[in-house]
């Protein structure tokens, strides 16, 4: 047991989040923490509809997909848009995945969406 926690410890201190890349789209934005028993990954997906939201976890790998649908300005009938001054919200389809060091207890992830984060724990299979 103490060699398998050594073990993973020296793994998850080596986690590299290079190579998180992009599967279609635009990247959402992420935070990802290592923890001795789990990992958390926190999506930026601010605007996006949770029907939209398709998380798909492997043994080893998360991926997060969906779509964000353009944002509309306000219409109002008395007075048109002159002019777009700034475009940077991106939209449309998006993708991103993370592999992951270890395996993944695909039975115990939990994933919500809260003020436009999506927190995924992913906890790691214990070795017995």
């Amino acid at each position: 047991m103490i060699g398998r926690t050594g073990d993973m410890a020296f793994e998850l201190n080596n986690l590299h989040f290079s190579d998180f890349k992009s599967i279609q789209g635009w990247r959402p934005d992420i935070n990802a923490y290592a923890y001795d028993d789990r990992f958390e990954i926190w999506v930026d997906l601010a605007g996006v509809e949770k029907t939209s939201i398709n998380v798909d976890v492997l043994v080893d790998r998360v991926r997060i997909s969906g779509e964000r649908q353009p944002p509309a300005p306000t219409r109002d009938a008395s007075s048109q848009c002159r002019q777009v001054i700034c475009m940077e919200i991106e939209s449309g389809r998006f993708g991103r995945e993370v592999v992951l060091p270890v395996e993944i207890d695909r039975n115990r992830v939990v994933a919500k969406q809260e003020n436009g984060l999506l927190w995924i724990v992913l906890p790691v299979v214990q070795q017995g």
